[in-house]
């Protein structure tokens, strides 16, 4: 069984960041907390850490990538092209409960092994989570964690351990509860933004 890491974040216990980075570092699946809901995440450039999401939720199609996870808009602006009427709304919006769809930029392919031509990228409102990110120095590919088997949402840590426990390496629990809602998801890779899908994420700043 992988391990139920109840830890802390103001201050963050430095001990349990180093064991996490080092789990990713291994390509190992964790699940972390994204402030409305719970997502496998990995390593974004490890192989091993893909696969293995990808087996833990087989309905995810290989022919659709991972969100990315960053800490912060410098660390996206690496993974996708944000211009600068994009910047300021995105400021606005991030942190926030949002996947914002954006053309690939041309680093990520030597980044992260990755020629998708368009990217989902989070930065969840989410502070151990962030931390562990600028900790590790690299982005995360993120899933949600799907339904348990009798079709209730995961809304805590312990539930996803009784669940999944043994194929993950780490959970990372506050100990809260999270809501199980979906990210609302934004595509800023055209001239217009459009709205995919409403979830989490308030869309009243954007005037939809």
């Amino acid at each position: 069984m992988g391990d139920h890491l109840y830890t802390y974040i103001d201050p963050p216990n430095e001990r349990h960041l180093e064991q996490i980075c080092q789990s990713l570092a291994r390509g190992d699946v964790l699940a972390l907390p994204m402030h409305n809901s719970w997502a496998f995440c990995c390593d974004a450039s490890s192989r091993k850490g893909i696969m293995a999401m990808y087996a833990l939720k087989p309905e995810h199609s290989k022919k659709r990538p991972f969100s990315l996870v960053c800490s912060d808009i410098s660390m996206a602006s690496a993974m996708a092209n944000i211009g600068g009427q994009n910047y300021s709304t995105l400021k606005k919006l991030l942190p926030g409960a949002y996947t914002i769809i954006l053309q690939s930029s041309r680093q990520l392919p030597k980044l992260l092994k990755d020629k998708r031509e368009k990217v989902g990228i989070r930065i969840p409102d989410e502070a151990i989570t962030l931390e562990i990110i600028k900790h590790f120095q690299k982005p995360l590919a993120a899933t949600s964690v799907p339904k348990s088997r009798d079709g209730s949402v995961m809304q805590m840590g312990y539930q996803i351990y009784e669940e999944f426990g043994h194929t993950l390496s780490i959970i990372v629990d506050l100990g809260f509860e999270l809501p199980g809602t979906e990210s609302t998801i934004l595509d800023f890779s055209g001239q217009d933004i459009t709205l995919l899908r409403e979830g989490a994420g308030p869309i009243d700043l954007l005037g939809f």
